[in-house]
């Protein structure tokens, strides 16, 4: 951890667990921004209205934002008061797993883990557990999360969520959870078109790091060499060329995918390789999202997902037409 995530650590003598390692800390802060710009709020506003919904002070909201440790609590309340689940904003991303961890139990818990599930809002979500000391009964317990076993296997959550779920026998502390991803899910898969090569590249290897599986490709033909139907969602460059944009690309997309989101990129409507006139048309006619280089990754991704989760928790897919 770095000097100033320990500093921040230290403002918070609270027994809650902590989002503790630089790399999570850092997917922590992708994540709820991610979720805050999508309810709205701009980058320059996240950390006031971290204040107001997590009552830490200004100074703290911006370098948990930059990165530093988060608290459990902290995360809960800002998903909660969004009204979106922790698997909404972190399980997307979970091709690295979240870990969730209390230093202070650290030295008691065994170095094994266990399989178990995570109960949060309503649902159980895989996860491994590494256990700390068990918890005296009737001991006062300000442990924001606990575990207990029965014989379904391991459960870990708040002391209601165990007792609801009907969990009788001894509770432990939580020396580190991990959120992971279902095995029998299958990843959403992206197609990423952009003449530029290395830009291609680098946005597919950013989805494929995320929990994605992405391909990149360099041009229309490149892509439409491949079934289409391969692909739960695209993102084109809208010039694959010199005098070449994306419009037919994007029609022989939408045909064969009638609702699979489909994300425009470009950062040449400023030097006129591209017009608003083409933008605007596929807008209205295509149902296309549009950004402007250069692109937030974790937005980016934010949509594609909040696309995804609409229509699958809406009427069913149309069928989709051959490639």
């Amino acid at each position: 951890m770095l000097i100033n995530d320990r500093m921040a650590a230290l403002e918070h003598q609270d027994p809650s667990l902590l989002i503790e390692d630089q790399p999570s800390s850092s997917l922590a802060a992708e994540g709820l921004s991610a979720l805050m710009e999508r309810h709205g709020i701009p980058a320059r506003q996240q950390a006031a209205a971290l204040t107001q919904i997590t009552d830490i002070s200004i100074s703290q909201a911006r370098r948990k934002l930059r990165g530093a440790v988060w608290l459990f609590d902290e995360v809960l309340a800002v998903t909660q008061h969004f009204g979106e689940s922790l698997d909404q904003v972190f399980d997307h991303q979970a091709a690295r797993a979240l870990p969730i961890t209390s230093p202070a139990l650290d030295s008691l818990g065994s170095a094994a883990t266990h399989a178990a599930h995570f109960l949060v809002d309503g649902q159980a979500l895989p996860c491994q557990v590494r256990l700390g000391a068990q918890i005296r009964s009737g001991a006062p317990d300000a442990v924001a999360l606990s575990a207990a076993h029965d014989a379904h296997g391991w459960w870990v959550g708040s002391q209601a969520a165990l007792q609801a779920r009907g969990c009788r026998g001894p509770r432990y502390r939580v020396a580190q959870v991990s959120l992971t991803q279902d095995d029998q899910a299958k990843p959403t898969r992206i197609a990423v078109v952009d003449d530029d090569l290395a830009s291609a590249e680098a946005l597919g290897d950013w989805f494929n790091e995320t929990g994605y599986r992405a391909d990149a490709f360099t041009s229309a033909a490149q892509l439409l060499g491949t079934p289409l139907s391969d692909y739960d969602a695209f993102v084109v460059d809208l010039i694959l060329g010199v005098g070449q944009t994306a419009h037919a690309l994007v029609e022989q997309i939408r045909a064969a995918r009638p609702v699979a989101p489909i994300v425009l990129l470009t950062g040449q409507l400023r030097d006129g390789a591209a017009t608003e006139a083409d933008l605007t048309t596929l807008l209205r006619t295509q149902g296309v999202a549009f950004f402007e280089k250069p692109v937030r990754p974790a937005v980016l991704t934010a949509t594609i997902q909040s696309k995804l989760d609409r229509l699958a928790n809406s009427t069913p897919w149309p069928t989709d037409t051959p490639a």
